[in-house]
């Protein structure tokens, strides 16, 4: 791989710092910026996507995440899109190998998005092709590859086995690449130029873990460092992690199976307090975090299956509410109102610090399994409850917010900070002049953020 000059004008100084204290320099990407969200437009046709820029953009999306363009197994089933046919995008909406829409369809909705002030992150399978007849039969899929270009059909037994997980065959029947080759590199490096071409802001790479690292630092030399790219790392493994973070963005799986324990009705809220300090999270803002994805939501009774989604939109709103991580919200859970506050919070509460309040230094009670409060640099407190009765106390003290007026971004209601009696800071308003303390409903989370002194005085429930 031809070196590549780390840019300065990155977004992250953390990213800069792994790229370029090394003498060895590897391809460097752009970070976004904290208050950034991805839109997850699963399996969502181009145009009509287009048509949701607007709106999504008023909720705060600033990355739109596409399905696969690529020709695939024309199966209306949604996996049909990971299961690609070739590196090319249809140039014909009549063509049922692209069901998602053409190359111009594409195109539109980059150039439309562009003008609308937002990116769109193009999805991408590079591990394996499809399982369609007749071109499983013979491995031949022309005119990229032949039977020479892939792994002899093997299945994955052991997880933990690198050999076996980047050169067996997902589910046994996917064809799985070499992409130890040149072959396969080349045709990967080709697609890639091409949707640059087309202006995609940034990629996610499906089944990352299943392809060697030396692919992606290759491959990847032909792609902009003003671009974003993530890949698709599932699993408790950190080995597995670690053999990407130092080039790309990787999903944080353990943070998602963290999330989903504690949200359960018999989990605890506290194991979110700063869980990558114990391993449950990945560390720093590299990871894209997340409580929905496409598999978890149509892989009926897999592991990280959330019961019901009240479940999912609490999680979306922890991922939100937290300044770690670059947040993937799931289509069917975007515009849901609790998820709309949380967008808007992480807006507001860019680049503020974080911190995990005990809920003993607020309430007598505060510190249980079922509430959680996370403050934002003393201008922003997010409140969860999982429990399915309300949370109310009279009185709470707030140490540490600043004084002032705030606003809670879901239901508008004002609350006020200011010192009492005894020189503790506590809340004063709550909603209206009649009480003070805390109230939230059951399975339910509370976005607040400072405003003007005036609308402690105008706003009320």
């Amino acid at each position: 791989m031809s070196q590549k000059t780390c840019s300065w004008l990155t977004r992250c100084a953390y990213l800069a710092s792994i790229c370029c204290t090394a003498l060895l320099i590897i391809a460097c990407y752009a970070l976004p910026a904290q208050a950034d969200v991805i839109y997850h437009a699963f399996n969502q046709k181009f145009q009509d996507v287009k048509t949701e820029l607007p709106e999504l953009k008023e909720i705060g999306y600033s990355y739109i995440q596409v399905s696969p363009p690529q020709k695939s197994n024309p199966a209306p089933n949604w996996w049909g899109r990971y299961q690609p046919l070739d590196y090319v995008i249809c140039s014909d909406n009549s063509d049922k190998n692209c069901p998602l829409g053409n190359e111009n369809d594409l195109k539109e909705l980059i150039d439309s998005a562009h003008n609308n002030g937002q990116k769109i992150i193009v999805d991408i399978v590079f591990n394996h092709m499809a399982n369609y007849k007749p071109n499983v039969d013979t491995l031949s899929y022309p005119p990229l590859f032949s039977s020479e270009d892939f792994h002899n059909q093997t299945c994955i037994s052991n997880f933990n086995d690198r050999y076996q997980v980047t050169h067996g065959w997902l589910g046994c029947d996917l064809p799985d690449l070499k992409t130890e080759t040149s072959d396969v590199k080349d045709a990967a490096k080709e697609y890639l130029k091409h949707l640059v071409s087309l202006g995609a802001d940034g990629f996610r790479f499906d089944a990352t873990k299943h392809i060697d690292r030396d692919f992606f630092r290759e491959v990847l030399d032909v792609v902009s460092n003003s671009k974003f790219y993530y890949g698709e790392v599932l699993g408790e493994n950190m080995a597995d992690y670690n053999q990407y973070t130092d080039f790309m963005s990787v999903t944080d799986d353990k943070l998602f199976h963290t999330l989903f324990e504690a949200i359960n009705y018999n989990g605890d809220l506290r194991s979110l307090v700063n869980p990558q300090d114990t391993n449950r999270a990945l560390p720093g803002y590299q990871a894209v975090t997340y409580a929905h994805t496409h598999d978890i939501v149509n892989n009926n009774g897999g592991e990280g299956d959330y019961k019901d989604k009240p479940d999912a939109l609490l999680a979306s709103a922890y991922v939100l509410a937290i300044r770690e991580g670059f947040p993937l919200i799931y289509r069917d859970d975007a515009k849901e109102d609790i998820v709309k506050a949380g967008v808007k919070f992480r807006e507001k509460m860019m680049n503020q610090t974080q911190y995990f309040r005990n809920g003993n230094e607020i309430a007598p009670g505060a510190d249980n399994p079922n509430t959680l409060f996370i403050e934002r640099g003393g201008k922003g407190l997010a409140i969860l409850n999982k429990s399915g009765e309300f949370f109310d106390v009279k009185a709470a003290k707030m140490p540490g917010l600043e004084t002032g007026c705030y606003k809670e971004l879901r239901y508008n209601f004002p609350i006020s900070v200011d010192y009492g009696e005894d020189g503790n800071k506590y809340i004063n308003k709550w909603g209206d002049k009649n009480r003070g303390g805390i109230q939230i409903g059951p399975r339910d989370v509370l976005f607040f953020t400072q405003t003007y002194a005036d609308d402690c005085t105008t706003m009320s429930f």
